[in-house]
């Protein structure tokens, strides 16, 4: 596991759990719009996005 999966939250896990995302690298490769619609992704986990969007 690296340091960028280290660090989301259990939101944002259980969201890529349930979309069957297997890593934030894969989260990262979608666009914000295609993103918040999805069900289940908000603007809170918008906001860890693209916090670790920054990181990367």
């Amino acid at each position: 596991m690296n340091a960028t999966q280290e660090i989301i939250s259990p939101e944002l896990q259980e969201f890529m759990n349930a979309k069957k995302i297997p890593s934030v690298a894969a989260l990262l490769v979608f666009d914000n719009e295609h993103l918040l619609g999805m069900e289940g992704f908000g603007w809170r986990l918008l906001k860890e996005v693209l916090q670790l969007r920054k990181i990367q």
